[in-house]
């Protein structure tokens, strides 16, 4: 396991807590995967459906968050949008290296080292202010 779901913290919008506990499912459905690819190269495929899975469910998480915050026009949105955009860029990017190059390991280590650290932070953060802020309004 990549993430326990008590490593992120609740937020005020019971819905975010959701999408949250979703997307740490999903990580670690993928990491566990990529770890079942490293002894057997056979699993490439399921590797590649379960991170289009998680890209699918990460691009959707943001989409509702944004479109909460758009709706309700939070004061902070061209910032937490433009978090969402980095980390999109980042993912879209290494989707294009592990179906040129099949470099799994490279997507594990950005899991561990980039993804699992970023998703903590955001959600202490970012989505801790924008839950509260849109508490009021939904």
């Amino acid at each position: 396991m990549l993430i326990s779901v008590q490593e992120i913290p609740k937020v005020a919008v019971e819905e975010m807590n959701e999408i949250h506990s979703t997307e740490v499912d999903m990580v670690n459905k993928l990491y566990e995967k990529i770890s079942e690819w490293e002894n057997d190269k056979s699993k490439e495929q399921e590797v590649l459906t379960i991170f289009e899975e998680f890209l699918k469910d990460v691009v959707d998480h943001f989409l509702f968050e944004e479109s909460m915050m758009r709706e309700s026009n939070f004061f902070a949105y061209p910032m937490h949008k433009s978090e969402h955009d980095r980390v999109l860029f980042e993912l879209k990017s290494i989707e294009k290296t592990i179906k040129e190059k099949k470099d799994f390991k490279m997507l594990k280590e950005y899991l561990l080292y980039n993804f699992k650290p970023w998703l903590i932070s955001h959600v202490k953060t970012m989505d801790t202010v924008t839950a509260m802020y849109l508490s009021n309004f939904f």
